[in-house]
């Protein structure tokens, strides 16, 4: 099953697809924003980015088209579910007030989300998927908006879920949200500003504000964020692509190459031309 809804005026499209010819699947919405969903018995090993990744039966995915994901088993596991949809479609961004994902969902600067679902949540999913594929075949003036508002209800359910389960400590609702803020002005910024004084700045905080509020979470410091931001898309960029590691250091915004390479060296204990020498078997070409 691979259904798929486009909008040719805007380069949109919605694909909703099972795990047949995942791989396949996978190319063809590369510049997608995914759930990948494992509802199957078996495990799925992905690779992230250079980052392993098993998911789990009745474990859910997120990622954005920044992400180069490959399947590392030779034949996946059958029952997977993918939900795929380009800014053309509905944008996360723009309507990051109905849906409240941007920043954690996707372009979260320090994991990529994966939730767990029980038997309620799956029960609950089934059917939306259900609804879904049924409107996909529904073709009328309506069919638009219903899609968007099913896709907009599916990332409104995924986005509780990792509330709960992915945030280490409780926070009040304002703190999370300045988390999620934070995160989204990195992944806007991160090739200009490299310092928490300068996000500070953008949203009217105190660096300090913002170092407590982390370290309640208990994970990164706001410089970790933005230093790994950084080093993810340098690793990207060295894996992917044939730029030198001097344009790859000017991209990012260091004036100087040897700047470039002493952060590189500091974030991933290798220098950019070991990397990609030793990583480069993973990259697509």
């Amino acid at each position: 099953m691979h259904k798929i809804f486009e909008i040719d005026s805007l380069d949109g499209s919605f694909h909703l697809a099972d795990g047949n010819d995942f791989a396949v699947l996978l190319k063809e919405t590369e510049k997608h924003l995914k759930f990948i969903w494992n509802y199957g018995g078996l495990p799925m090993h992905l690779l992230v980015d250079e980052q392993p990744i098993v998911l789990e039966a009745n474990r859910l995915l997120s990622c954005t088209y920044l992400q180069k994901i490959t399947v590392l088993q030779k034949q996946c596991a059958p029952e997977v579910l993918l939900l795929a949809f380009n800014r053309g479609f509905y944008c996360v961004h723009t309507h990051d007030s109905e849906v409240s994902c941007n920043g954690f969902l996707f372009f979260g600067s320090n994991y990529t989300p994966m939730v767990e679902l029980d038997d309620a949540e799956i029960g609950r999913l089934r059917t939306l998927v259900s609804v879904l594929q049924e409107e996909f075949d529904t073709r009328d003036q309506n069919q638009e908006e219903m899609l968007r508002l099913l896709l907009k209800r599916f990332i409104i359910r995924i986005s509780r879920l990792a509330r709960k389960q992915l945030i280490k400590r409780k926070l009040p609702e304002n703190e999370l949200e300045l988390i999620r803020h934070f995160n989204v002005l990195v992944e806007e910024h991160f090739k200009t500003y490299h310092q928490v004084n300068d996000y500070a700045d953008l949203m009217h905080r105190a660096p300090k504000t913002l170092a407590n509020i982390f370290a309640q979470q208990g994970d990164k410091s706001p410089l970790e964020i933005i230093h790994g931001r950084i080093a993810l898309e340098a690793k990207r960029l060295l894996l992917y692509t044939e730029k030198s590691s001097k344009e790859i250091g000017w991209e990012l915004g260091f004036e100087d190459p040897s700047q470039f390479n002493r952060f590189f060296k500091k974030q991933t204990k290798l220098p950019p031309r070991q990397f990609r020498e030793q990583f480069s078997t993973y990259a697509f070409k």
